[in-house]
């Protein structure tokens, strides 16, 4: 056992080294500086001091900080070592500062760094002795500085650079010399500079470069060799510049992926011109005014995934695409393309996607070959027939876009075989009728502007479906609620709850759907369920008062009322009429031709509401079946004809009539004689020809009359400008003509004398006038401020208080005018008494056997109006101070004679048809014979005869 001793040593140690450690007292936590926010990352820290209004570094910073945030501060300066004990730190951000001048040693002692941000300063050059401090540096942002300048050495020790930014600073030129030193660069970008060419041999050095930005810069050259060097690069932005030519350098590019040349100035793609670059997959080059393509441009690019070629506008064939057999995206809008080629689909088979909006496009061929296609866009063409062969089995085909074309007519088949479809539009084309077969999966469907189609869509044909836009709110009864439409409205009063009450595990796996064609997310899932029930359908426009579902007249107090305007206004303006065809054959008086073109135009206005009238009795309770073929119809565009010109013939020509009884009274005033009578009726024809003009012009497509089944021009808030406008054009005229009627019969009561007020203000005509003035203004009140609040949008107006106004206040005036004259005129009542003898048949009535009549002040007006050869001589009345009229009679062979204070009609002659003047004139001796015989001499007093004579 010698040796036993001599191992004792060598066990002690095992047994030292086996033993556990004694433990060690724990690290501190390191300290984090106040205005800071600190997080451990492992033994490491990261401190987050930014947005705290820091002028300086903060002190205190731990040594182990390996991620320090200092933007968004008010630092102004950095102190030379400031940042040595920081041996640990990899990122360092002072983005957002105030930052004009780095000192030489101010990154010093930063041997761990790898991303540096000083974006966002005031920086006029580049720190290159700062940066020298800095060998492993991978990530450099100098952007949105001041810097106009890049010094050859500015990164001479930036070995291991990989991503460089100088974009939004004063460059004008490429840094040649100074990228050379940049070997391991990967990405660079010179974007939102004033660099206004690229030399050749630019980026000779940068073959590890992967990313190159130039957009939005001043380029209006390349060099042929500009790109030359760059094997790695796979995307290249060259978007927004000045260029004129193609960019030809490209061709050096055998691995470009991505190209960007859009919103340039070049007018040409020549022949072959990416024959270099066999990667690429996406070429974005539109907003150029490109008038030539080469047909072989395209050619033999097996990896391009998406063409866009949108604001081309001079295209005008179809590019050549053999050989690019991967793409799935084609974008080609705004060009000139009048054709597609036939073998389009042969040469596209992955296509998925075909824009080509906005083109010239007549007829489509078929697209039987592109079976993988989701969405066509060929809205804005001058499509104008889709056959059966055109989009046959396409069977992906989710998104078919058709709108703003003229399209006049859809095989029956054409959609048969689109079971996938859920979005159509056709948009404003000229449809008479829809093919539904194929349609059963549509979600979103969109028939707006074809004002020709007027058909039903019942709901069984479309079970899923969300959103339906159609030509007129007739066609949305079926989906409002309302009962007793179409086969599939159902029941009456079923209501559907909201789409977001039904169902919320459904709604919440539709929206973690992605879709990339501007589908809503409901509707992938709607293709992976089973059926449910149908939610409530979107449809507009909406029925309402104007659109109304059931009954045009949507109560019974309304029907009964407009039938009984209708009535009375064909009655009683056919009464007057009537009356007034008796007077014989000779002119009428100008107040006469005045009252009876007024009962013509106001005889219009009830023709139109019995129109109405009618159309509401025959759809009695279905009114939504006829609702938008009336409205199309040549028969409301003739309801709204005769309502607008009866309407402003009656205003018109009441107008007129107050105008002539004040005309009238100022030429008697001044000159002692009244207007010659020819100008009454050819004022009256010019009122007819305006209104004729104004009713006419809805049918030049200014103004609409089947905006509404009314058919009367008024326009909602939303409707066309021109619709709109004429609206408030007709409202404005009729107040105002109303206004201008007013004023005169108040300037015409006003303007007499004491002496001659009563005596002028009895006379028929006038009174006549001011009644009709005053009883259609207050009617016309409400009817004016409603349609101006609902058309212009001024005030929240119900829609059932405009309908109801314009079908009873507006048409109100045409049964009232009558009746007024009918009950209060003096000339109405001597006209139904000789209309009534000559109805029984019992031949010339004589006026000295109808009775004493009522005495009246305007006797001697009527008996002027009626008979010109009386003459009236006006002498003062001692008693009362007022004028007093007496009738003179002409003794004339076969002249009227008054007997017992009668007019009586010699035998021989027609009542109120004048003998001719025999003498040729008045008597000469006469002193009253002249017409300054008829107006009183002194005080300048208006006498009832110079008066009743003009009106």
């Amino acid at each position: 056992m010698p040796r036993a001793p001599r191992l004792l040593p060598l066990w002690l140690c095992a047994a030292a080294l086996c033993a556990p450690p004694a433990a060690l007292p724990p690290r501190p936590r390191p300290a984090c500086p106040a205005p800071c926010r600190c997080r451990e990352a492992g033994i490491l820290l990261r401190v987050d001091c930014s947005e705290r209004g820091l002028s300086t570094v903060p002190a205190g910073l731990d040594p182990l900080t390996a991620y320090l945030d200092l933007s968004m501060n008010n630092l102004t300066e950095l102190w030379p070592g400031v940042f040595r004990h920081l041996r640990f730190l990899e990122e360092l951000r002072l983005s957002g500062n105030h930052l004009s001048h780095i000192p030489g040693q101010a990154f010093s002692g930063l041997s761990s760094l790898k991303i540096l941000m000083l974006q966002d300063n005031r920086l006029g050059g580049i720190p290159a002795e700062a940066l020298w401090e800095l060998p492993g540096l991978q990530s450099l942002r100098l952007d949105a500085n001041l810097i106009s300048l890049v010094p050859d050495r500015s990164f001479e020790g930036l070995t291991s650079l990989r991503h460089l930014w100088l974009d939004d600073n004063a460059l004008t030129e490429i840094p040649v010399r100074a990228l050379g030193h940049l070997r391991a660069l990967q990405a660079v970008t010179l974007a939102l500079n004033r660099i206004g060419r690229v030399p050749d041999y630019a980026f000779w050095n940068l073959s590890s470069l992967v990313v190159l930005h130039l957009h939005n810069n001043r380029i209006q050259h390349l060099g042929t060799h500009s790109f030359e060097g760059l094997r790695s690069l796979e995307s290249l932005d060259l978007n927004y510049n000045q260029l004129h030519e193609f960019p030809v350098a490209i061709r050096t590019l055998g691995r470009l992926q991505e190209l960007g040349f859009h919103s340039n100035n070049i007018r040409a793609i020549p022949e072959k011109a990416f024959l270099g670059n066999p990667l690429l997959q996406t070429i974005h080059f539109y907003d150029n005014p490109i008038q030539f393509v080469g047909r072989s441009a395209f050619r033999h690019l097996p990896g391009l995934h998406t063409l866009s070629l949108n604001g081309a506008t001079d295209i005008q064939e179809f590019p050549d695409l053999r050989g690019t057999t991967s793409l799935e995206t084609l974008t080609l809008t705004g060009a000139g393309l009048q054709r597609l080629p036939p073998g389009m689909c042969q040469q596209l088979p992955r296509l998925r996607v075909l824009e080509l909006s906005h083109n010239r496009i007549e007829r489509l061929p078929s697209l039987r070959g592109c079976q993988k296609l989701e969405e066509i866009g060929l809205q804005h063409n001058r499509i104008w027939e889709v056959r059966a062969d055109t989009f046959r089995e396409l069977t992906f085909l989710r998104s078919l876009d058709l709108s703003w074309n003229t399209i006049r007519s859809i095989h029956p088949e054409a959609f048969a075989t689109l079971r996938s479809l859920v979005k159509l539009d056709l948009t404003d084309n000229q449809l008479s009728a829809l093919p539904l077969a194929g349609l059963g999966g549509l979600v979103h469907l969109k028939l707006r502007g074809n004002s020709a189609l007027s058909q039903a869509f019942p709901k069984d044909s479309f079970p899923r479906l969300r959103t339906l836009e159609v030509p007129y709110a007739y066609q949305c009864c079926a989906y409002s609620g309302c009962p007793g439409f179409f086969a599939a409205s159902g029941p009456r009063g079923l209501q559907h709850p909201p789409p977001d009450a039904q169902d919320p595990p459904r709604r919440t796996l539709a929206d973690q759907a992605e879709s990339r064609y501007d589908l809503d997310p409901e509707e992938l899932q709607l293709d992976a369920e089973e059926p449910r029930p149908q939610p409530a359908v979107q449809c507009s426009p909406a029925p309402g008062p104007f659109q109304p579902c059931e009954h045009l007249f949507e109560s019974w107090g309304i029907r009964l009322a407009v039938w009984a305007v209708v009535l009375l206004a064909l009655l009683c303006n056919a009464l007057v009429l009537l009356s007034l065809s008796t007077a014989g054959p000779g002119r009428l008086p100008p107040a006469k031709f005045v009252v009876g073109a007024l009962a013509g135009a106001n005889a219009l206005t009830g023709l139109s509401c019995g129109l109405l009238a009618s159309v509401d009795a025959l759809t009695f309770g279905r009114f939504a079946e006829f609702g938008a073929r009336w409205e199309a119809g040549p028969g409301c565009r003739v309801v709204g004809f005769l309502a607008v010109l009866g309407s402003e013939a009656s205003v018109l020509l009441l107008s007129l009539g107050a105008a002539h009884c004040s005309v009238a009274a100022a030429c008697v005033r001044a000159h002692g004689k009244v207007p010659a009578a020819g100008s009454v009726r050819a004022g009256a024809l010019g009122c007819l020809a305006l209104a004729g003009l104004l009713a006419a012009l809805p049918l030049a497509s200014v103004g609409e009359y089947g905006t509404s089944p009314l058919c009367l021009p008024h326009a909602p808030p939303a409707g066309r400008p021109a619709a709109l406008g004429f609206a408030v054009a007709l409202v404005l005229l009729h107040a105002a003509c109303l206004l201008a009627a007013a004023l005169a019969c108040i300037w015409l009561s006003c303007g007499l004398p004491a002496t001659g007020l009563e005596a002028a203000w009895d006379c028929a005509a006038v009174r006549h006038v001011a009644w009709l003035t005053f009883a259609d203004g207050l009617l016309y009140c409400p009817v004016a401020f409603l349609s101006l609040a609902s058309a212009l949008g001024l005030l929240p107006v119900a829609p059932e208080a405009v309908k109801a106004v314009l079908l009873l206040v507006l048409p109100l005036p045409a049964c009232l005018n009558p009746l007024l004259y009918l009950l209060f005129s003096p000339h109405s009542r001597e006209d139904l008494r000789r209309l009534w003898p000559c109805l029984r048949g019992l031949g010339p009535l004589a006026l000295g056997g109808a009775g004493p009549r009522e005495p009246s002040s305007c006797d001697s007006t009527q008996a002027l109006v009626a008979f010109p050869d009386v003459e009236l001589s006006s002498e003062a009345s001692d008693t009362h101070g007022l004028p007093s009229g007496a009738l003179v009679p002409r003794q004339q062979p076969g002249g009227l004679q008054l007997e017992g204070g009668h007019v009586a009609e010699p035998e021989g002659t027609r009542f109120g048809q004048q003998p001719p003047d025999r003498d040729g004139g008045r008597a000469q001796g006469d002193p009253k014979a002249s017409p300054a015989g008829r107006a009183r001499a002194g005080g300048g007093g208006w006498q009832s005869s110079g008066l009743a004579s003009g009106v």
